[in-house]
């Protein structure tokens, strides 16, 4: 019974029972948070914009022929408006994605802080109760070696008196 006794106290003690409990509850927010599910929305919203950008241009592409068609003579107009709407296409497609890598960064970075923090959390909580049930496991023990050598009681008793005169 005591070997089971002393198993239990290593396991409870060592590192490892910490690290599986640790990788347990990292899994858990992992899981909870669905990182994975965070970052496929965020780039199906950079495929939406993009496509729209597309289809801006698309449609920009459409009233240039239909001009063309209504005024032939105005060529350089036409090229004129095209190069500004290509351009313009351009700096809004440029702008989207910095924009959105601005956005997932920021998620990013705010995922890591929170993970962070509640990682810190979990640490500590895991922490105070090892050393509650630490105590708990040690008070038990001296009351069970003290109950069976009484005798261990009075010379305790004798050096704390000792220790203190």
């Amino acid at each position: 019974m005591n070997t089971v006794g002393q198993i239990w106290n290593f396991i409870v003690t060592s590192n490892f029972f910490n690290f599986v409990v640790m990788v347990l509850i990292l899994a858990w927010i992992v899981k909870k948070v669905n990182l994975g599910t965070v970052l496929e929305n965020a780039v199906n919203n950079i495929k939406n914009i993009i496509s729209k950008a597309e289809e801006e241009k698309t449609s920009a592409e459409k009233e240039l022929l239909n001009a063309q068609k209504s005024v032939e003579n105005l060529d350089v107009e036409i090229k004129e408006k095209i190069d500004t709407a290509e351009k313009q296409a351009e700096k809004i497609a440029k702008n989207i994605i910095l924009d959105t890598e601005k956005k997932v960064q920021n998620i990013k970075s705010n995922i890591d802080r929170v993970l962070e923090a509640e990682e810190k959390t979990i640490s500590a909580r895991l922490s105070k109760k090892t050393a509650t049930a630490s105590s708990e496991l040690a008070k038990q023990h001296i009351k069970s070696v003290l109950a069976l050598h009484p005798e261990l009681h009075e010379k305790y008793i004798n050096q704390s008196i000792e220790e203190l005169g």
